[in-house]
């Protein structure tokens, strides 16, 4: 199965996890959490990565940060590249230490800053191993309620606290018990590359732009295969599948459009896979397909409002990673 794309651009907010291989550990001292914490550093220094939350448990770990340049598949290897190599050098081990490429899905910070710091803060007591956040050592809320001289520069908390009178009242609301939405928002279940409302999604239209320095081999689809976008255009247009097979007049052609538009020029599929699958027959027809879309998009509401449904549940990127 093709991997999904990851969705980048300058200012990009992110919940990152990854955990080790085969559900092993990852972290197994001070030590250990002190390299992965000057990583975090590193990241501050080097990318001006803005990070509003972190927590390395045994076998995994969670990341809420944000990406001013619009490059967080470069500041992930570095991030797991360099903490890989050091953990394999100080246990004497060799080979990979995660199970594969980290989960990344894009967050609105308007909407969830708070719950998903909450959210990271609260692992430790819900997995069992501390009794509230506080006792946890391995996360960044201890930095919350410290001095604010103790707090690293990379850790940028003050536009959490700034919605809390005081460092109080910020750890009363991390220990709120949860009523269910956040783990399914946030857990590692949770389905979708992108957390956030349709006025959020409609913005990503405009910050995400077919990349032509990408070229389309270098773009890899959400979907394993052509009819699956064929599926969720349909679902979210309100047709059927074998619907988007045929030309149809009027607005009744606008879902075919919008499945051709998504498979050739965000997914990234070859224009010829999808004149073929579609019906089309040649390259051209694919690209003048296309652009016809890109012209209707621009012009018509109702197109985008289309396109954001299919883009609400699962988005794209142009970029490898």
């Amino acid at each position: 199965m093709a991997r999904p794309l990851r969705i980048e651009f300058p200012g990009a907010s992110y919940h990152v996890m990854n955990r080790g291989l085969e559900h092993r550990d990852i972290a197994l001292s001070d030590e250990d959490h002190r390299r992965f914490t000057a990583l975090l550093d590193e990241l501050g220094r080097r990318w001006r990565v803005k990070i509003y939350a972190y927590c390395l448990m045994s076998n995994h770990y969670h990341l809420f940060l944000q990406t001013p340049q619009g490059n967080l598949a470069r500041v992930m290897r570095h991030l797991d590249g360099l903490y890989t190599q050091s953990f394999n050098r100080a246990y004497q081990r060799d080979g990979p230490l995660f199970r594969g490429r980290y989960k990344a899905i894009l967050v609105d910070t308007d909407d969830y800053l708070l719950t998903l710091v909450r959210y990271i803060h609260q692992n430790p007591v819900k997995a069992g191993i501390a009794q509230c956040p506080e006792d946890y050592p391995w996360s960044s809320h201890r930095l919350y309620v410290s001095h604010p001289g103790e707090a690293p520069a990379w850790l940028h908390r003050a536009d959490v606290l700034a919605r809390f009178k005081s460092p109080d009242d910020f750890s009363a609301f991390v220990r709120q018990e949860d009523q269910g939405g956040d783990d399914d928002r946030y857990g590692e279940n949770a389905s979708g590359p992108i957390l956030g409302g349709e006025s959020f999604v409609a913005s990503l239209l405009e910050k995400i732009p077919c990349d032509r320095e990408h070229p389309r081999s270098e773009r890899h689809p959400q979907f394993p295969d052509l009819s699956s976008i064929a599926r969720r255009v349909a679902a979210a247009c309100g047709c059927g599948s074998k619907d988007l097979l045929v030309s149809r007049p009027g607005l009744a052609h606008m879902p075919r459009e919008l499945a051709i538009y998504t498979a050739g020029r965000l997914a990234g599929f070859p224009y010829g896979d999808i004149g073929r699958y579609f019906g089309l027959g040649t390259v051209s027809a694919v690209s003048k397909s296309c652009w016809r879309t890109e012209t209707r998009l621009k012009r018509f509401p109702i197109w985008r409002s289309a396109l954001q449904r299919c883009l609400a549940a699962g988005g794209v990127s142009q970029v490898k990673t």
